[in-house]
């Protein structure tokens, strides 16, 4: 998806909600980077995927600030926040009429933990998270499609989206049956986005090979992964991309796939043509090169 005018004020925020992370009253750093991410966004061709600046944005407040992961602290409490909702969950998905359907409902309902997109995430209802994924709507059409291409699959590769989301994603792929299971995560630090150590505190290396793809984007950027992660995503039978960057960066994908995420902002939805709050099943059945 190419970046739009409306996606440069969002990555200014972006820039500057993370800056109160880590330089707090450093008024002079938070100014100074700040005014790097608008030379670099003035730049920015809008031909390339928001993900493509959301990249240069970090890197230059990782080096502005001296710190390689200025959300440790975020990922860690979001882990720590979907751990203790992960019990319930569980519960709630065996007895389910349709253990499969609440499984895909709970993993796409723990993308609502994006600090790229809403910095006080954490003070959600998370007392009501359970009972608002039980009866959020989905498209049954595209689940139906997605149930049937996972039991035709032999290997399956989740791409993981956010640390937090990280612990819902388990909860899906102990429903995804018997295929070889890969779970992918980024090279390194970005955003709140799941890492290898991310990924290892929520248990994830007990139900699924974790691949780092060798990249500090948002989404995966194919161009910018390590050739032993490119060649999984094309050698797999079935590709599941969480979130929005993952949207971002591979709806023109030639391969097919399936993403499951939340519609946040009204650039997606205008692209998805669905309503913001939409929570999204879609089949992507792969563009000609």
């Amino acid at each position: 998806m190419q970046t739009y005018t409306e996606c440069i004020p969002c990555f200014v925020r972006q820039a500057h909600d993370a800056l109160r992370q880590v330089a707090k009253e450093d008024e002079e750093l938070v100014l100074r980077t700040l005014q790097r991410v608008l030379r670099e966004a003035a730049e920015f061709p809008l031909s390339s995927t928001p993900p493509a600046m959301a990249q240069a944005t970090h890197r230059i407040i990782r080096e502005e600030s001296g710190n390689p992961d200025p959300y440790a602290e975020i990922k860690a409490e979001s882990t720590r926040l979907a751990l203790g909702l992960a019990s319930e969950a569980r519960k709630v998905i065996s007895s389910a009429i349709d253990p499969f359907k609440m499984a895909v409902r709970f993993s796409i309902a723990g993308n609502i933990m994006d600090f790229a997109l809403m910095a006080n995430w954490d003070k959600l209802d998370l007392d009501n998270f359970i009972e608002q994924t039980r009866l959020q709507p989905v498209d049954d059409e595209a689940l139906e499609k997605l149930r049937n291409a996972v039991r035709q699959a032999r290997s399956i590769l989740v791409l993981g989206d956010n640390a937090g989301e990280a612990v819902f994603d388990k909860l899906l792929i102990e429903h995804l049956g018997g295929a070889d299971m890969f779970y992918a995560v980024k090279g390194s630090p970005v955003i709140n986005d799941v890492t290898l150590e991310d990924a290892k505190a929520s248990g994830l290396d007990e139900v699924a090979t974790l691949v780092e793809n060798g990249s500090d984007a948002p989404g995966t950027i194919l161009e910018d992964c390590n050739t032993t992660f490119r060649g999984l995503f094309h050698e797999v039978g079935l590709v599941i991309a969480k979130g929005q960057a993952n949207y971002e960066t591979l709806s023109r994908c030639p391969r097919p796939l399936f993403f499951l995420t939340q519609v946040k902002c009204p650039v997606i939805g205008r692209d998805l043509d669905e309503p913001v709050g939409t929570w999204v099943v879609r089949e992507h059945k792969g563009t000609k090169r």
